[in-house]
């Protein structure tokens, strides 16, 4: 690839990447199919999009523009390898104009976070359901719409103007930020709809509009599809501006009641989810016109609310549907097809029937629901995708779909577009018009460079399952190389959407998604179909994870990524790819029982002189490693608070040795069962009641690793120091001083004992108690709370990465204008404490981070 080094020299060596592990984790979205570029590149402004065009123009190399990932068609894949132009870091906000209404943004801008940047007075109304993430620039590309489109229009509708890169390199400037115009043929949304297969668009202008007053959500249950129908029909067109109207069939509710835990009752086989927006008296006008018409089409209840948050309950019935459905059989999930349909209003109920009547035909429940409001259906379903029986028996299915489809005069496509999976049967909707796109490709990209292999276009696939990733699965079963069923199904329920970019920080750092949880998923699923072999390469990828379990949180189907990078690493260390430094940490903890060289007798340097170590006690303090040697105020703080308390305690001293979370964490599991076991033996010789750990890291392996690997502590009960203070405090056993100047302290909940754990009141509750404190909330908290960076061994692996992280965290922190950080980890406080020194010195903010124990034994009267 002779190209390779022009382009370095386009985009500089920081944003090009040639690994096979980069690309390979470009090769993924929710659609079936797979395609792998060659190379991948990362412009930061339109002339470098330009001079890479031009570029392979006279390489005759693909170019695939790439926004966030989140096509179901497998619209931004690479099937004939090449260029995958990313345009992730072209995502700048250029200008807001709210006098003209427009806003001028780069591609890679994310939907939500521009509503961000003009709440509350404005909004961009196209809200496609992966709006938290999903590009400007792919948004355009596919005509993207959502929920919102019954009322306000697709995104095509909001584009004013574009700025793209043609096929040679040229940059062109269509339509314009006035009113209306009629100046010749309508480039901009020639360009709008055409997925990357004519143009680059680099830079867009868009309408935007004022935020309605008020809203009110509405759930109405149906006891038929038919009823739902008439009803909304009749909505609609009795002048009821509906501003969100989706549709659930009884396969659907089913679905979600099962996952949530709801008591539908049987009669309810239709639910209609609705809003209505405007100025106050408007909304309260339409929500009587709307009681009015649902009464007379049978409907069973109506649900009312103008409160977000249960609104946000209401549609997660909606919402969380796709992803439930890769959750109720193991090795089952869901598979879009055909699956975007849209048809007349008129023809829903007729439509869903013949979906019902699909699906009972072939054995399959398929769930059917989406935008009722403008005819465009969702009909999914979950297989066995490790059957290769059952992805014929799909096929038929999806082929059924589409003449019914055709049968009712509706399109293959409402809102996803063509990509790869629409495109061996568009051709029968569009018919000439197909050989009139194919003559306009030919005009603007005669070599065919510009995403190929998408549309009707040259290079596209002729089959439905041509180019599928899941080909690999089912072909040659006996060359799979699985983690064990557990892991296997985690790999497999990932539906490749993408949301975990949203969560994941060393993704909000690289960019990169081999640096992502989907990324890493899809190297994880190229290892069990034996596609890609044990490297240095792939191991520092996989090492480079945190395991902060953040995108398990923003994952819409829950998939555990910590399980999956733990068996991944356990195959790299068995295959001999265990990154040096933790080969070193754990031949250290082998050798002197902790990760730093250090002997056993220092230990019990930092404990105070007066305290006495007992042989026998009621209540053990495990201290840990990075306590013991590397911070000087905990020990001292914990033994202190124990004390105050009147509690017969003690330590193990220079006994205690390293619990093994760090081999367990880096994958070297028989060294993880031999800490385990001497740990176990030393702690058991106090016959203590009750094992309180100030690491959080060594609490979670006592509590949730030790049984899994036959360890454990049969009736002794276990604490973290968090639990074992709001305890005390709750018991009356300390006394505090009064408080002075009142300070703001913000509660970084640690990953192990926040996520991992779910323990997140304790901490928060004993902050409340201290005088003189007053607790505030980093803007991500709880289950969205950012790691500090040191997690999953990243610190050692990856020091640089990990303080950029840690620093990211003090910053939010200095934003809430928190005057000290807490939190109950060491390895947080010295993340944090190096994030907060670099704070200081490049003047962005004061703000000092103190261990729990510290902060309440400096609080005691």
């Amino acid at each position: 690839m002779d190209y390779v080094d022009k382009l370095r020299e386009i985009v500089g060596p920081d944003n090009l990447t040639a690994s096979e592990i980069d690309c390979l984790s470009c090769s993924r979205d929710m659609s079936v199919h797979v395609g792998v570029p060659d190379v991948i590149v990362f412009p930061e402004n339109e002339d470098q999009v330009a001079a890479i065009v031009k570029l392979a123009a006279e390489y005759k190399v693909p170019v695939i523009p790439r926004g966030s990932g989140t096509s179901v068609t497998g619209a931004a894949l690479s099937p004939y390898g090449g260029i995958l132009v990313d345009l992730v870091r072209m995502n700048q906000v250029l200008e807001i104009n709210v006098n003209d209404r427009y806003v001028r943004v780069q591609p890679g801008v994310v939907c939500n976070a521009l509503n961000t940047r003009l709440a509350p007075r404005h909004f961009f109304p196209p809200d496609p359901g992966s709006a938290p993430i999903a590009s400007i620039g792919g948004m355009i590309s596919t005509n993207a719409s959502g929920v919102r489109a019954v009322k306000y229009g697709t995104t095509k509708d909001y584009v004013m103007g574009l700025r793209v890169v043609l096929a040679d390199g040229s940059i062109i400037h269509t339509g314009t930020i006035a009113p209306k115009h009629s100046t010749g043929i309508d480039l901009t949304h020639l360009f709008a709809s055409s997925e990357g297969t004519l143009g680059i668009i680099v830079e867009a202008w868009l309408k935007i509009l004022p935020t309605p007053e008020a809203w009110r959500f509405a759930q109405i249950n149906f006891p038929s599809l038919e009823d739902a129908g008439l009803a909304v029909e009749e909505m609609m067109t009795s002048g009821i501006p509906i501003c969100t109207c989706e549709i659930l069939d009884r396969v659907s509710i089913d679905i979600m009641a099962g996952k949530l835990a709801l008591d539908v009752p049987p009669e309810v086989q239709c639910q209609i989810l609705l809003e209505i927006d405007g100025s106050r008296s408007e909304v309260e006008a339409h929500s009587r016109r709307i009681d009015e018409v649902r009464a007379g089409h049978r409907a069973i209840e109506i649900h009312w609310t103008t409160n977000p948050e249960e609104r946000a309950a209401l549609s997660r019935v909606r919402q969380g549907l796709v992803p439930a459905m890769s959750r109720i059989k193991p090795f089952h999930r869901l598979v879009p097809l055909v699956e975007d349909f849209g048809v007349p209003m008129s023809a829903v109920p007729a439509t869903i029937r013949g979906i019902q009547e699909i699906g009972e035909r072939h054995g399959y429940p398929i769930a059917t629901f989406g935008h009722i409001g403008d005819g465009n259906l969702h009909a999914t379903f979950i297989m066995d995708v490790t059957n290769p029986d059952e992805w014929a028996k799909v096929k038929g299915i999806a082929l059924e779909f589409i003449d019914l489809t055709l049968a009712h005069q509706g399109t293959l496509s409402a809102e996803h577009g063509l990509g790869m999976a629409k495109s061996p049967y568009i051709g029968r909707e569009l018919g000439e018009a197909a050989e009139v796109m194919k003559k306009i490709k030919k005009a603007l990209d005669p070599d065919n460079i510009l995403n190929p292999g998408k549309s009707v276009f040259e290079g596209a696939i002729n089959d439905i399952l041509d180019r599928s990733a899941f080909d690999a699965l089912v072909e040659d079963p006996a060359r799979l190389k699985s983690f064990g069923p557990e892991v296997d199904q985690e790999i497999l329920a990932c539906i490749q959407c993408g949301f975990c970019r949203a969560g994941c920080p060393t993704f909000a750092r690289t960019r990169l998604e081999s640096m992502n949880a989907r990324g890493r998923v899809t190297l994880a699923y190229n290892m069990l179909v034996d596609r890609v072999e044990p490297s240095e390469d792939l191991a520092k990828r996989l090492y480079q994870c945190m395991i902060c379990l953040n995108c398990k949180y923003t994952c819409p189907a829950g998939v555990d990524l910590s399980a999956i990078i733990h068996a991944a690493r356990e195959r790299l260390v068995r295959e001999g790819h265990l990154p040096e430094i933790h080969r070193k940490l754990i031949e250290s903890i082998v050798e002197h029982g902790n990760p730093f060289t250090e002997p056993a007798d220092r230990r019990a340097d930092v404990y105070p002189t007066s305290f006495k170590k007992k042989d026998r006690a009621e209540t053990l303090l495990f201290i840990g490693c990075v306590s013991s040697y590397q911070d000087l105020k905990v020990v001292p703080a914990v033994i202190r608070l124990a004390e105050a308390a009147g509690e017969d305690f003690t330590v193990l001293g220079e006994d205690e040795v390293c619990c093994g979370y760090y081999s367990y964490l880096v994958g070297d599991t028989p060294a993880f069962k031999g800490f385990m076991n001497e740990a176990i033996s030393r702690i058991e010789r106090i016959g203590a009641k009750r094992l309180v750990a100030t690491c959080a890291g060594c609490y979670k392996t006592f509590r949730d690793l030790y049984p899994k690997y036959g360890g454990g502590f049969g009736e002794t009960r276990l604490l973290h120091t968090v639990e074992y203070l709001d305890e005390l405090i709750a018991g009356g056993r300390f006394e505090f001083k009064p408080g002075g100047e009142p300070l703001k302290a913000a509660w970084h909940d640690p990953c192990d004992i926040g996520r991992h754990m779910q323990i997140f009141d304790p901490p928060r509750r004993v902050i409340q108690a201290l005088p003189g404190l007053e607790l505030v909330e980093f803007p991500m908290n709880r289950n969205l709370a950012k790691c500090c960076g040191g997690g999953g061994g990243v610190k050692a692996f990856d020091n640089t990465m990990a303080g950029d992280i840690g620093y990211d965290r003090v910053l939010q922190a200095v934003g809430v204008g928190a005057d000290l950080i807490v939190s109950a980890c060491p390895s947080c406080k010295n993340s944090l404490n190096q994030g907060a020194a670099r704070a200081r010195k490049e003047k962005k903010g004061r703000v000092k981070v103190m261990d729990l124990t510290e902060l309440v034994a400096s609080r005691l009267a």
